[in-house]
């Protein structure tokens, strides 16, 4: 089993069967600089905000316990009414101080491109601690499925459905095609070398989740496969939107220090994204993080996407 703090431990497990812990821990030390032999965690999401709303306390219990953690998102997170590459950066921002709180440490980054499969990606990673923020500023999905100018089902899905479809990443960088999109994410996952690999619901689909969030699951479980199909390194699945609007099969199951501390977090994001006009619209997930019964994948296991996964 792996080492993982003990709160954390307790409360995945209960989270699994939907049960409820009333979290008490001290307030932690800042997050500094660890070892090589610390556990290092991988969370592909698709967009920032979503590895705070649906996989924190987590992923915050990672960075306090000091471990080696990198967060890649696999869009831009743009949306149709908005310009492009300015939207990103303030959602690159609200990040940047979202964690930079969550490790209790000045929000100052240092800018590292690093190549993955020959793509060079943009990163940033936290100074004095080893967390790792990768964007690939891919197409995000905004909007409805017959208004113009908008684009319900974004590169992500379109990759995944078509493997010829050429995405074009918003900041110019080289554009991928499936193939060269999922060998990208395998070679993040070699240089990272995690424990264990989050990703949002590759079935999130059949409870009207966001397309991106679905399309970014099933090409992170896509990389995360060896050559005869099966689980390379530990996946788990975290819920999305069905946790905030099905309050009665997802009751809180976050309280005390890490209720607070996802709440602190959160504040430091959301005032930087112009399309949130009250961090309270979320509130909702403020006490609860769920990951996905039954889609905890454990190498060797087979991955089978979903065949149903369709989107307009």
């Amino acid at each position: 089993m792996r080492l993982r703090q003990n709160l954390l431990g307790l409360l995945t497990a209960l989270t699994l069967t939907g049960g409820l812990l009333a979290h008490a821990a001290p307030e932690p030390a800042s997050a500094g600089p660890v070892g090589t032999d610390a556990t290092t965690t991988l969370s592909f999401v698709a967009h920032p905000d979503d590895d705070l709303l649906f996989m924190n306390p987590d992923i915050a219990s990672d960075v306090q316990a000091g471990h080696n953690v990198w967060v890649v998102y696999m869009t831009a997170g743009e949306v149709h009414n908005r310009p492009a590459m300015p939207y990103a950066d303030q959602r690159i921002k609200g990040a940047r101080a979202a964690y930079a709180r969550a490790a209790g440490v000045p929000n100052l980054w240092t800018y590292e491109a690093m190549y993955f499969n020959g793509h060079q990606l943009a990163t940033n990673r936290l100074d004095g601690t080893n967390v790792r923020l990768v964007f690939t500023f891919v197409h995000a999905a905004s909007g409805g499925c017959d208004t113009p100018g908008e684009d319900a089902q974004g590169d992500l899905y379109k990759m995944l459905h078509d493997d010829d479809y050429v995405a074009q990443p918003i900041d110019g960088r080289a554009p991928y095609d499936r193939a060269s999109f999922t060998a990208m994410l395998k070679s993040i996952i070699t240089t990272a070398d995690p424990a264990f690999i989050r990703t949002t619901s590759s079935i999130g689909h059949r409870e009207d989740d966001h397309v991106d969030h679905t399309s970014a699951a099933i090409l992170a479980a896509d990389a995360d496969t060896t050559a005869t199909g099966d689980t390379w390194i530990e996946r788990n699945e975290y819920q999305g939107y069905v946790v905030r609007d099905d309050p009665a099969t997802y009751p809180d199951n976050v309280f005390g220090y890490w209720r607070d501390e996802k709440i602190a977090i959160w504040n430091e994001y959301w005032t930087h994204d112009p399309e949130i006009t009250d961090g309270n619209t979320w509130s909702a997930l403020y006490g609860r993080q769920y990951q996905l019964p039954g889609r905890s994948f454990q190498p060797g296991v087979p991955w089978v996407p979903p065949g149903d996964f369709s989107e307009c």
